[in-house]
């Protein structure tokens, strides 16, 4: 019985990380869309990215690999996080593949809506660092603004 138990709490952490990974997911945001907030202020140059659910590692792949074959034109990228709550060491370690890849096409990376316990670890694995201070903000209207100054 003990042996079913078990077998049943790890097929059960399975389905949940399965489902997880599935409600992740990275949305491209024009500017006719509804979830720019009526900023109808996006200037040609900046491209917007939502990016929802849980930065970890069963769905920080699927994060990476959907970044990094997006078909970039500006100079500039904005990436909402305001819909990740946390972040694991396998997300950070594929967060900085990220923004090493846009970074290299000389692509600024502005990060807006990050949450402090996102923040925090942002900070600890030297993301901040590799971003800039000064490009995390805590509102999009905040981010748009310095994408603006970028652009």
């Amino acid at each position: 019985i003990s042996l079913a138990i078990e077998i049943g709490i790890v097929l059960a952490a399975l389905l949940f990380m399965y489902r997880m990974s599935k409600l992740s997911n990275v949305i491209p945001i024009d500017k006719d869309s509804d979830l720019l907030d009526n900023y109808s202020t996006v200037a040609k140059g900046i491209d917007i990215y939502e990016i929802s659910g849980p930065f970890f590692f069963a769905a920080a792949k699927e994060y990476q690999e959907t970044l990094v074959n997006l078909n970039y034109k500006s100079k500039v990228v904005i990436l909402r996080m305001r819909h990740v709550p946390f972040i694991d060491v396998t997300g950070l370690y594929n967060f900085e593949e990220i923004i090493k890849y846009l970074k290299g096409r000389n692509i600024s990376v502005i990060l807006t809506g990050v949450v402090p316990e996102v923040r925090m670890e942002l900070d600890k694995h030297n993301i901040t660092e590799m971003v800039g201070a000064e490009n995390i903000k805590t509102s999009f209207e905040s981010g748009l603004e310095r994408a603006n100054q970028l652009n």
